[in-house]
């Protein structure tokens, strides 16, 4: 499908329950939390502050940088408007202010991280961070996650990665990265094709398709954290958009073994293909809801592509889009509340939310040439793949009226993006 669309903001929620100030009448650390909620509103105001160094004369340099990561992952939460205090003057509606101490002795590093509640500067959280120099950005990102987790009872994403592809020349290569750019490493170097990469529950593998070889499109699963790809299913014919269920023990895809596409189920390892759907139509792009007991997935069995739900043993088949042109990619939000798709609009394609019925469809996203919308794992982001920019790249928005805003994927165009699911102990520490 070619996608080009016209420019609109976007339309989300993200509200505050109630002041902080009321939150924290006892002042200690652990009684905090702001309820935040779809529906309309403002973020929760927060000051960073640059942290105090200790320990080794040149702690001062990583802090600074250590400062910015900080302060941009509270920023692109979705949760908090951030002040800088290094850049401008506080407002005077911060309702908290984030900092702490950075100490330095050799290769090892201690971040003693803090947030107190204004104007009266009364302790609301603190933690501290141990590690290596080499692993700082991740002590940051933990310490995001866990001031978003005070204020909303829920961690965030700052620890997670995404997946692309980058088009270089006629080959397209498989990537991960950190969530805001950083950390890039290739996983392949096929001189090939590779699209739709798809992660497992914990995160340590990915799932994507491949023409490696020379062979037509097949399955393929490699640790997120680089290695060695292993063959999933190379059956005859097509052999595409593999995702694994929620329990990580079987694979959806679509295979064309019977000379058509259909959704097959396999085994975790590839084996016992059970095929799901049976029409002459062309069914694709299986999307897992989170419970694993329904999979959405696109068909043009009704003329134009449109969004389906059937159950996991392939029964009860509906169609989920009505309102909007055609549609494809759709995404199950982490609370199975939602589902992200994309829809033809009368200037091209554009990116849309509905309720997990099909209802109360909305476009999220507009402007440019929009694709392969997937969601953070806290539901509060969508990540997708646009040409607004000039050559395709990697967008986010956040659901609410602000702009999507780019990614840093190192100058390189891509495509197909895939977010992880918050990584497991094990796949962090091999992505480090």
């Amino acid at each position: 499908m070619r996608r080009s669309l016209d420019s609109r903001t976007l339309r989300a929620a993200l509200l505050i329950a109630a002041p902080l100030a009321a939150l924290v009448a006892r002042a200690q650390t652990g009684d905090v939390r702001i309820d935040i909620s779809s529906g309309g509103g403002k973020r929760i105001a927060i000051l960073c502050e640059s942290m105090q160094t200790g320990g080794d004369r040149g702690a001062r340099e990583t802090s600074v940088i250590a400062d910015t990561v900080l302060a941009s992952d509270l920023a692109n939460s979705g949760v908090f408007d951030v002040t800088r205090s290094w850049a401008g003057a506080p407002s005077g509606a911060e309702q908290a202010v984030v900092g702490g101490k950075w100490t330095v002795n050799g290769n090892q590093l201690v971040i003693d991280g803090e947030v107190h509640d204004l104007p009266a500067r009364r302790l609301i959280f603190s933690k501290q961070y141990r590690g290596t120099l080499r692993e700082r950005r991740r002590l940051v990102h933990q310490f995001s996650d866990d001031i978003v987790l005070q204020f909303t009872g829920e961690s965030g994403v700052a620890q997670t990665r995404i997946a692309f592809c980058a088009p270089e020349g006629r080959n397209k290569e498989l990537y991960v990265m950190d969530w805001d750019g950083e950390g890039i490493q290739s996983l392949t170097h096929d001189r090939s094709i590779a699209l739709s990469p798809s992660w497992s529950p914990e995160g340590s593998l990915i799932l994507f398709t491949s023409y490696r070889g020379g062979a037509g499109p097949q399955i393929f699963v490699i640790p997120s954290a680089g290695g060695k790809p292993y063959l999933i299913s190379g059956r005859a014919g097509i052999n595409t958009s593999a995702s694994y269920s929620p329990d990580g023990r079987e694979i959806a895809c679509t295979l064309s073994l019977a000379g058509n596409p259909e959704i097959y189920l396999l085994d975790a390892r590839g084996g016992s293909p059970r095929r799901l759907t049976n029409n002459p139509a062309i069914d694709t792009s299986p999307a897992w809801s989170p419970t694993g007991r329904e999979i959405a997935f696109t068909s043009d069995r009704g003329g134009g592509f449109q969004v389906y739900l059937m159950d996991r043993e392939g029964g009860n088949v509906r169609r989920l889009t009505y309102e909007v042109g055609n549609t494809d990619s759709p995404a199950w939000s982490p609370k199975g509340d939602r589902i992200a798709f994309v829809a033809r609009t009368a200037d091209g394609f554009d990116v849309y939310v509905s309720r997990a019925d099909g209802s109360a469809a909305r476009r999220v996203v507009s402007g440019g040439s929009n694709e392969n919308p997937k969601w953070s794992p806290d539901g509060r982001h969508l990540v997708f793949a646009s040409n607004r920019g000039g050559s395709f790249g990697l967008w986010v928005t956040d659901l609410d009226d602000r702009p999507p805003r780019k990614l840093d994927t190192g100058g390189r165009p891509a495509l197909s993006p895939a977010w992880s699911p918050r990584l497991s102990a094990s796949a962090m520490s091999l992505s480090n």
